[in-house]
């Protein structure tokens, strides 16, 4: 059904997601809908659904569930709701419905939706990127919704969504990184922020943070994450800097990415710095826990 998951499980477990927060009369009216678009295939009834479905349902955020949240994770991998709008996720399940046999048609018809819709639109269109058919085929639309300036656009893309680790290159990956920090959001929400880490984006990360030092301005201890691996001797001034810094987050972020490196100075720092060696070691002192002290700094 040129999908990458099991689409069927997927729609199974998003209605099931739906009818625990709309009511009966809610959940008919859309099925009412789903009947009269399979057996008519009008891309207009298709789109004025989706258009309308905040007004089609209440207006919540879908609950959070451990064993649901986990079972989407096991049909598609990285998909995440945490704290989505119930209209949201109706929108997404409805997306699932379109016919996908023809490709052409397909994309023409998502790109439609993607063409005409306001920012809530946007919102669910990105946060279904995991969800689509030919998935290959919505690289450059990821990329392209990547260079707003809207807040919530852009973190339904970069945010809790495996769309952009598994299909945007490296170029595309890198800029929506760097743009993250940028406009200052939850890098550490990234799926694949570790395993896509390159030297290249490190390089690029360490130029930001020379632009943000030479204008007298702050560095999130955070983006020194993808930048560990890659220490070396270009880079290792940097976490020098951080090491002689006087917030102790700016520390713990230079012990984090020494730990994180093979190069023989970050290793010999640790070996100086023996009670922060010791808090990763033990699991003490992670990027999610740093992550943790500043938000509630």
């Amino acid at each position: 059904m040129n999908y990458d998951f099991d689409v069927i499980a997927m729609q199974r477990m998003l209605e099931d997601r739906l009818v625990r927060v709309i009511s009966r009369e809610e959940w008919s009216s859309l099925q009412q809908r789903l009947s009269q678009f399979q057996k008519e295939k009008k891309a207009g009834s298709f789109n004025l659904t989706f258009v309308l479905m905040p007004r089609l349902i209440k207006k919540c955020i879908v609950p959070y569930d451990r064993k649901s949240d986990q079972g989407l994770k096991d049909i598609r991998h990285g998909f995440c709701i945490q704290n989505w709008e119930v209209s949201r996720l109706a929108r997404s399940w409805w997306l699932l419905h379109w016919v996908t046999e023809d490709k052409i048609e397909y994309f023409k018809q998502i790109n439609s939706l993607f063409r005409s819709a306001e920012v809530n639109e946007q919102v669910a269109l990105y946060g279904s990127l995991p969800l689509f058919a030919y998935p290959d085929e919505f690289r450059l639309c990821a990329a392209e919704g990547l260079r707003t300036n809207i807040r919530q656009v852009f973190e339904s893309i970069a945010l809790n969504n495996p769309y952009p680790a598994d299909y945007l290159d490296e170029a595309a990956w890198n800029q929506m990184v760097l743009k993250s920090f940028f406009m200052n959001v939850a890098v550490n929400q990234i799926i694949g922020l570790d395993q896509r880490a390159n030297g290249t984006l490190a390089y690029i990360l360490s130029d930001y943070a020379h632009e943000r030092w030479s204008a007298n301005r702050s560095v999130s201890p955070l983006l020194w994450r993808p930048v560990g691996k890659f220490l070396d001797e270009r880079l290792f001034p940097d976490i020098e800097k951080l090491f002689q810094s006087e917030h102790e987050s700016d520390k713990k972020a230079a012990a984090l990415a020494c730990a994180q490196s093979s190069f023989q100075l970050a290793k010999e720092w640790l070996q100086r710095n023996n009670e922060m060696n010791e808090q990763i070691m033990e699991g003490a002192l992670t990027w999610e826990s740093l992550e943790e002290t500043l938000l509630q700094g």
